[in-house]
């Protein structure tokens, strides 16, 4: 017993270096550019095709700009221009990760912006995220509905899932519409001829500020929020460390949910490991108004990933006027909104003086005033169709109806509660031609004649089939 208690006193005590040399390794350049080396050697070994195709997709994800980068472009250019570009989809090139998401017909996280009109005029489909879009490919006539819809996907990571993303390649008669989750991966999508078109908007652009009430700072209660899974990408360790050299009595609240195999349980070990189980407060599996009350709530938020996508709750913080800390080399697409006005990049060796300087001059801070100015629902609405119009009057195709206003809460909803009426009608129209039904939205099924429906304990007879 004795021998056990001292083993994990051991484990527990080493557990802080153990955390700081696994994070070295996964964010390390140098290690991320071997792997693509590595893969891209393996690559001309491959008996299959699709293995040779899948291990160069992974190269170029991981590899630098430079020689590996531009001989790897060489490899892959010819499979993402017809004929031969339907082989990713064809032969589901790097599927098998979603292999799980794919046994759904159900499409989630996804909103009709326009409906497609009988005289040619296009209909507007917004889905998020790689699973959704290969749900499309996986179970349904894809080609034929951009025949009446533009589709516009959005991007979960940044790099992107390459093989998930040419999927989608030279599919259709008009660009797919990709979503980027970070500024330069513009550049990286205009390297290639697949007919898929980068936009400039991010997940995190689709704020609505009228959820957000900011309360004054004064009447504040949390000092430090970090609203993050419990994956070991979010780094909640860097937070730990530096609250060792700050103030002992800040109240830090940590949010998440479960992900990538941890639970809030995993975080609380590196809590304790760090000696500041005092100061933590955990709130698992938050509600978004219970997300958004605490944001309000708050002095400042702090996100601390090296690598993830966009970050929806840099933004949204902006709009509960919470300013942000960031890490500096951070690769999140909305780093790119730090500024003067909304928060710090800090480094790790500065960082418990520079999350103490954001507290204690958060007043001097206006995020919610620059957010509003440049990032609400909105503007990013206003952004995308100018993208789609533009491009319609360029290729004759009729455009003569805008798009509706959305926002992220937490996923894709209208902004307005006329337009979530008004456009239940293009629901059903796109389920009666295509098949396809989008969680959260009625349909009125034929019992009969859908098998679909029949094997949905949800679907009665002659009634409705509505999904969450």
């Amino acid at each position: 017993m004795n021998k056990d208690r001292t083993c994990s006193a051991i484990h527990n005590s080493s557990l802080p270096t153990r955390l700081r040399i696994a994070d070295a390794l996964r964010n390390s350049r140098a290690f991320w550019q071997l792997s693509a080396v590595a893969s891209l050697a393996k690559s001309f070994v491959a008996s299959a095709r699709k293995d040779r195709l899948l291990l160069r997709a992974t190269a170029y994800r991981r590899a630098s700009p430079g020689i590996v980068r531009e001989r790897l472009e060489s490899h892959l250019s010819p499979w993402l221009e017809p004929p031969r570009a339907d082989i990713w989809r064809k032969e589901k090139i790097g599927w098998k990760r979603f292999e799980r998401d794919l046994t759904s017909k159900i499409m989630n996280r996804s909103v009709i912006l326009k409906s497609p009109t009988a005289d040619g005029e296009k209909g507007v489909l917004y889905v998020a995220f790689e699973h959704n879009w290969l749900r499309l490919i996986e179970h349904y006539d894809l080609p034929k509905l951009l025949q009446e819809y533009f589709l516009v996907v959005a991007s979960s990571w940044s790099p992107p899932d390459f093989p998930s993303h040419w999927a989608l390649a030279n599919i259709g008669p008009d660009p797919i519409f990709l979503q980027i989750s970070n500024p330069s991966d513009i550049e990286i999508h205009q390297r290639f001829r697949h007919n898929i078109r980068p936009v400039p908007i991010m997940a995190s652009d689709w704020i609505n500020p009228e959820f957000y009430q900011p309360r004054p700072y004064q009447q504040r209660e949390i000092d430090i929020l970090m609203v993050a899974g419990w994956s070991r990408l979010k780094r909640h360790w860097l937070l730990f460390r530096a609250l060792r050299s700050m103030r002992r009595d800040l109240r830090v609240v940590l949010i998440g949910q479960d992900s990538d195999g941890r639970t809030a349980d995993d975080v609380w070990r590196e809590v304790k490991a760090f000696g500041v189980a005092e100061q933590i407060e955990i709130i698992r599996d938050a509600t978004i108004e219970m997300v958004t009350n605490q944001q309000c709530n708050s002095k400042a938020s702090v996100i601390l990933s090296a690598r993830e996508g966009s970050c929806v709750a840099v933004t949204e913080s902006f709009f509960a006027d919470t300013p942000v800390a960031m890490m500096r080399n951070a690769h999140v697409g909305s780093r790119a909104y730090i500024n003067r006005q909304t928060g710090v990049l800090m480094s790790p060796e500065t960082m418990a003086a520079q999350l103490s300087e954001l507290i204690e001059q958060r007043m001097s801070y206006s995020p919610r005033a620059w957010a509003m100015a440049n990032v609400t629902c909105f503007h990013s609405t206003s952004k995308l169709e100018t993208v789609l119009r533009e491009y319609s009057v360029e290729r004759r195709i009729p455009w003569t109806r805008d798009i509706v206003p959305f926002c992220w809460r937490p996923d894709p909803i209208y902004a307005r509660n006329v337009d979530a009426e008004q456009m239940k009608p293009a629901y059903q129209e796109l389920y009666e031609r295509h098949g396809v039904v989008v969680a959260g939205h009625t349909v009125a099924v034929d019992f009969k004649s859908h098998t679909a429906a029949r094997n949905c304990p949800s679907v009665t007879p002659g009634g409705d089939w509505e999904l969450a």
